[in-house]
């Protein structure tokens, strides 16, 4: 969790608990100007807001992009709010694409062993995505599927319903932010039960971000238990 210090007055409100990425969404949503210099153990990085918008990122020797994604991946981070200085603008994706990114990484690096990471070797995209398109035809119960990018863009989809990716992304971000506030531990995932008696599945896995549309009383938790093998990434 991050800690929130204003460096303007000393009686300035203190906000803790609050994650990098809530904060960043407030600044957006207030159309701020500052920096932020962001802390966590011997870790030091500052991020440029410009009426809203993340437009640059500096960590040691990474700027731009790189450098927001690395400093958004620290935890227990504190951030002091500092006066906007002038930068030439570096990153031109959209904070939500940022931060949607940030949950998944995360989530992943909560659900990967050492040895998983250390044994992992490179697979294209097309082949992790036929693997679990397999694996999804092969489940009985699940329904439809949709498969997303990092960016929250919808890679391919058994439904017609176009606008699921847009709610799939929202959901994991909102979702994520909800369990960082709460302080909860271990990987994320949202099931919701939908007024058809069918339920939405929502979680990151293989690199992507999966939603599954389940039969009514499908069990969630059979149905990740028998995809672990397909979202291995290597």
């Amino acid at each position: 969790m991050a800690k929130i210090v204003s460096m303007q007055k000393k009686d300035s409100n203190f906000l803790s608990g609050l994650p990098i990425t809530s904060f960043l969404h407030i600044l957006e949503q207030d159309q701020q100007t500052c920096s932020l210099i962001v802390s966590a153990e011997d870790k030091r990085g500052v991020l440029f807001i410009k009426e809203g918008e993340l437009i640059d990122a500096v960590v040691d020797d990474d700027i731009g992009i790189e450098a927001a994604n690395i400093i958004l991946s620290w935890k227990d981070a504190t951030i002091e709010m500092a006066d906007a200085e002038e930068r030439p603008r570096k990153i031109n994706t959209p904070l939500t694409q940022i931060v949607l990114q940030a949950t998944v990484n995360q989530d992943e690096a909560l659900s990967s062993t050492p040895q998983q990471a250390a044994e992992s070797k490179p697979e294209s995209t097309e082949s992790r995505i036929s693997r679990l398109i397999e694996k999804f035809q092969s489940i009985a119960g699940i329904h439809q599927y949709y498969l997303l990018n990092l960016q929250g863009e919808m890679i391919t989809q058994s439904s017609q319903n176009w606008k699921m990716g847009d709610f799939i992304a929202y959901c994991l971000v909102t979702g994520s932010q909800i369990r960082k506030n709460l302080n909860a531990k271990g990987p994320s995932r949202i099931h919701l039960s939908l007024k058809t008696g069918q339920s939405l599945l929502i979680f990151s896995g293989a690199g992507m971000i999966i939603g599954l549309l389940l039969n009514q009383n499908v069990s969630a938790d059979n149905v990740l238990e028998q995809l672990k093998p397909a979202q291995r990434t290597g």
